[in-house]
């Protein structure tokens, strides 16, 4: 516990710091936006940006966001100015570095930034949240920035394949999921790659449409919170997450969300001219092509390692909340893929299946959009994607009931629903002539063919306040 007596325009302030957060006693009357607080203010440690003592004007600065009133979680950030009595500055510069030494504890402070942001994305709004709202935090809390608006499409990966690793504590994109997937290969690409992906982590400030990794990593609300996941890139800790890559004999990516054939596909991709309606659009393609009675035709190869609901969600239930922070993964070097290539067959041990669905849909986050947790038990960094399939055949009204149920993951106990753990997957579409149908890697167009999938442990990281996901099942 430590305590300094400062003051405000003549009167006596008291700030007391006990490594937990910052106590102002004195100061009732700091203003802005219309606040006025009636009662001492408590800063809790993640919240605190900046401590600093400036001998030339002897004030002590804090910057901080706080609530805009006391029972709100929306934050705004605040500058907190107080002249130190005479000879106190020894004080205040012990003071100060008191806070910043426990806040930053294990972190970073003034983070270099490199920060892309995709001006053409989402509703187009990245860079007025940009300069209004994650700007002016990440100045306050004296970060370091270095900001590039995305010109075209692929110049993120481009950006973070020819990145200096060195010059960079964190690379942030102030955009939708497109431009993390962009990132990512761009690291992909590089000879260091996995010394890139684990030297650079992935900052994610969200302004897309879905922002499916933010919301999946602090909730819906907080998840599409600018000022929220700016402070999550100040004040977060490196949380290793899995990455897969896909390969078409041809062509070889890496994705970090969902694959996805059969309906649930058709909802990302076959209603892109609905964007304007965000998040709705895809709530309007699923009961559209559900009402259809649409199904698709497969073969699909899958790595499965556990497939009894029960256990998962035993297992779920057992993990959840207790999770350890899992290191990113070591190695050096480019990734390489263990599956065999798609000119030969699959393991003996694999299970094959050829018949018509309604859904495959495998993701690595739970939350592919606001309102649908289609994969409840999916973890950043347990090495496995986590498969929700729907074969066809299945009446109107049970296919119904797993859209009805998806918002709170109660799907999963429905009979028509098989949930699985796998650690890979080869997928061939079976098309008649002339039927249109669509994959979707990461929410984007892919080749309408044969693909497999395998999922590297740990490769990636990212900033994050948990080491897991968010408990989005209550």
């Amino acid at each position: 516990m430590s305590a300094i007596h400062v003051e405000k325009l003549g009167k006596a302030v008291v700030l007391t710091y006990d490594d937990q957060s910052l106590l102002i006693e004195g100061d009732l009357d700091t203003k802005k936006r219309g606040l006025t607080r009636t009662e001492p203010t408590r800063i809790i440690n993640t919240h605190i940006l900046y401590a600093h003592y400036n001998d030339r004007t002897n004030l002590i600065q804090i910057n901080a966001v706080i609530p805009d009133q006391p029972t709100t979680a929306l934050l705004n950030i605040y500058k907190f100015m107080y002249t130190v009595k005479d000879n106190g500055a020894k004080e205040a510069i012990e003071f100060c570095k008191t806070i910043m030494d426990s806040v930053y504890k294990d972190l970073i402070s003034g983070k270099r930034l490199k920060i892309l942001v995709n001006p053409f994305g989402g509703q187009s709004k990245a860079k007025d949240i940009f300069q209004l709202q994650v700007k002016p935090i990440l100045e306050a809390a004296k970060c370091i920035l270095d900001v590039q608006l995305t010109e075209h499409q692929s110049h993120a990966l481009e950006i973070a394949r020819d990145l200096d690793i060195d010059a960079y504590d964190a690379i942030v994109t102030v955009s939708g999921d497109g431009i993390i997937h962009e990132v990512i290969n761009g690291f992909i690409q590089r000879p260091d790659a996995r010394e890139a992906m684990r030297k650079v982590p992935l900052g994610i400030i969200p302004a897309g449409t879905s922002n499916s990794f933010s919301i999946s990593m602090l909730g819906e609300k907080q998840g599409f919170d600018p000022i929220y996941t700016t402070l999550q890139v100040i004040k977060g800790r490196s949380l290793a997450i899995d990455l897969c890559s896909i390969n078409y004999g041809d062509e070889r990516f890496f994705s970090f969300l969902s694959h996805s054939f059969g309906i649930s596909a058709y909802a990302d991709l076959g209603t892109e001219h609905m964007r304007w309606m965000g998040d709705t659009r895809t709530v309007v393609g699923l009961l559209g092509e559900i009402f259809k009675n649409k199904k698709y035709k497969v073969q699909a190869s899958l790595c499965i390692v556990e497939s009894d609901k029960a256990k998962l969600k035993k297992n779920y239930d057992i993990t959840k909340g207790g999770s350890a922070w899992i290191p990113v993964n070591p190695s050096t070097g480019a990734v390489t893929d263990t599956m065999p290539p798609l000119n030969e067959p699959v393991p003996d041990n694999w299970t094959t299946l050829e018949e018509h669905i309604s859904f495959f849909l495998t993701s690595k986050v739970p939350l592919l959009n606001r309102g649908m947790l289609s994969h409840p038990y999916a973890s950043p960094n347990d090495g496995l994607l986590d498969l929700l399939m729907v074969r066809s055949g299945k009446s109107l009204a049970k296919q119904l009931s797993v859209f009805t149920n998806i918002d709170t993951g109660k799907h999963i106990d429905l009979d028509i629903v098989e949930y699985s753990k796998i650690k890979a997957f080869r997928l061939t579409p079976i098309l008649k002539p002339g039927k249109t149908a669509y994959v979707s890697i990461d929410g984007e167009h892919a080749p309408v063919k044969t693909f497999q999938v395998e999922v590297h442990p740990c490769i990636g990281s990212v900033l994050s306040f948990s080491p897991t996901f968010y408990p989005h099942i209550k």
